[in-house]
């Protein structure tokens, strides 16, 4: 009830929260080292093939899970070079944990599109019209968009032992089969997935401070709380002064913040307040923690990283977001 609808991993195929660049002459990666500084140190050591493997025992392992999986840089698992045979690359656009290619054509319909992105799952789903195989110890799940035919759409779910995963959703022109294009790219991605690329490997990731970022971190900055279950990778779900608190970090579209919401001042930074679509009591407050990523970066408009807390009450969710802030020093 805390937060705002998520949107279903076979939406992807159309997914808008993304941010990018291409170059439609030369297919040239951007060179975002020349006026970005790099990414943030990542928080835990680069882990091992094997530890993906290994199904973890306790809430200990399981978030060392979650910051190593945020940590992999999602676009890293399909470069350029595998994308390049498919055909001309229009563009490669990034999102905070997902990477999404155009090849050949923008035209809806008669270009490739991938999206993919990295999640957290248990477990893979087995009924329905899917069907479902293993690359070596990760189940893999290949579903069409249709029951019959050459689909036009495809989505392909990998879900390692220790509960890290990635989704891949996709569409072909027409005469070309997307489910077999994912069976064919799917072993490839698990196997660069499982080398632990750190954020930044692939040109086409914009550095920003939320990179690898855990949204819990803001815990060790506040009084007693206690860790809620549904756990997410750019979402900390906790209890703190008797309130249930989400903390959220995503890239938002920089008039929003200041849409159906009133200017506020949170320890000299400025945030804004607004409220639950869903219930009117729930404050929701959002601030702006790095600058707006480079001009012409973004496919479906500009982009700026953000956080947001939502809480029971105002005095909860300021605490939160002020101490939040801290751990995103202003420029």
């Amino acid at each position: 009830m805390y937060r705002r609808a998520v949107v279903a991993a076979v939406g992807l195929l159309a997914f808008g929260t993304i941010v990018g660049c291409g170059d439609d002459e030369s297919s040239k990666p951007p060179d975002y080292a020349k006026e970005l500084p790099p990414p943030p140190s990542p928080v835990i050591p680069k882990q091992p093939p094997q530890f993906w493997s290994t199904v973890p025992q306790n809430e200990e392992q399981r978030a060392e899970v979650r910051q190593a999986t945020r940590q992999v840089d999602i676009c890293a698992i399909l470069p350029r070079d595998v994308l390049k045979p498919m055909g001309n690359i229009k563009s490669v656009t990034v999102g905070l944990d997902s990477c999404r290619a155009v090849i050949g054509t923008d035209k809806p319909g008669d270009g490739t599109t991938l999206t993919w992105h990295a999640t957290l799952l248990d477990s893979i789903g087995t009924g329905g019209k899917g069907t479902n195989h293993n690359v070596g110890d990760v189940p893999v799940r290949i579903v069409p968009d249709r029951d019959s035919g050459t689909p036009r759409a495809c989505g392909a779910t990998a879900v390692f032992p220790n509960g890290a995963a990635f989704y891949l959703g996709l569409s072909t022109p027409p005469n070309t089969d997307p489910c077999k294009v994912a069976n064919d790219l799917v072993p490839g991605m698990i196997d660069r997935w499982k080398q632990s690329p750190p954020q930044g490997t692939s040109p086409d990731t914009v550095p920003t401070v939320l990179l690898g970022a855990d949204p819990c971190t803001v815990r060790t900055k506040l009084g007693p709380s206690t860790l809620s279950s549904g756990q997410r990778l750019t979402q900390c779900l906790f209890e703190y002064r008797g309130e249930n608190v989400t903390v959220a970090y995503e890239y938002r579209v920089p008039e929003y913040l200041a849409a159906n919401s009133t200017p506020v001042d949170i320890n000299g930074r400025e945030a804004h307040r607004s409220v639950s679509l869903y219930d009117s009591r729930i404050p929701i407050f959002t601030a702006a923690v790095g600058p707006e990523l480079p001009p012409n970066s973004t496919s479906f408009g500009r982009r700026v990283p953000v956080v947001e807390v939502v809480a029971v009450t105002d005095d909860v969710a300021k605490d939160v977001l002020g101490q939040a802030l801290t751990l995103f020093p202003a420029s």
